[in-house]
């Protein structure tokens, strides 16, 4: 733990010297980082008290804002090459707490569905960053991004019930797809991250 927010401590005492710093290259390459950190700060201050109040509008708005910044954080990082080790952990962290910010509010109202999906995301973001400190690369798989892709539409739909009626047979095959999805991806990080240590041994004791 100490060692995490070490890490942590280093990199962001980094951004705010290269915000700082005249070199606009330093600065542009922070870029990234700064719209990565603006979604996991922006996400649960803002969205959560909205979703509470049932400011529907204005939680839409925001969830808009963070998913553009999903979207082009990304985009920015490998178009101008500013792609960086803790740009990834600090984007996958991100992404799971926008993704937890928006679960938690529907715990109140879907509580037997929306824990699962919460413990194991967390399980994933608690796997993907350590393996990612310990410098390894648990990088995303077609299984990842599907499980994102039916845990969103999940969430959707789970709000979506909010204004209009939705079939419970509809949530639950999408919860339970969402969980199974959840539960391989944990296993396929947990392999990779076991064949990457295997790897690096082999490598260690080959020199």
């Amino acid at each position: 733990m100490k060692e995490f927010w070490k890490y942590f401590k280093e990199n962001f005492k980094k951004i705010i010297k290269d915000l700082k710093d005249s070199d606009k290259e330093a600065k542009r390459k922070q870029i990234p980082n700064i719209l990565t950190l603006i979604r996991g700060i922006l996400a649960p201050i803002t969205i959560i008290p909205a979703v509470i109040t049932k400011n529907l509008y204005l939680a839409f708005t925001l969830i808009a804002i963070c998913a553009l910044t999903d979207c082009f954080d990304g985009w920015y990082a490998r178009h101008k090459n500013a792609q960086s080790e803790f740009g990834a952990v600090l984007d996958a962290i991100c992404d799971k707490l926008f993704v937890l910010t928006l679960a938690f509010p529907l715990v109140f109202t879907y509580t037997k569905w929306i824990i699962g999906i919460l413990i194991l995301e967390l399980l994933i973001a608690i796997v993907n960053s350590t393996s990612r400190l310990k410098g390894y690369d648990p990088h995303s798989s077609i299984l990842g991004k599907f499980k994102t892709a039916i845990l969103d539409a999940s969430i959707a739909i789970f709000y979506l019930d909010y204004i209009i009626n939705i079939p419970n047979l509809i949530i639950e095959i999408l919860v339970v797809l969402t969980n199974i999805l959840q539960i391989l991806c944990i296993v396929g990080y947990f392999i990779t991250f076991r064949k990457q240590i295997s790897a690096k041994k082999i490598n260690t004791i080959a020199k």
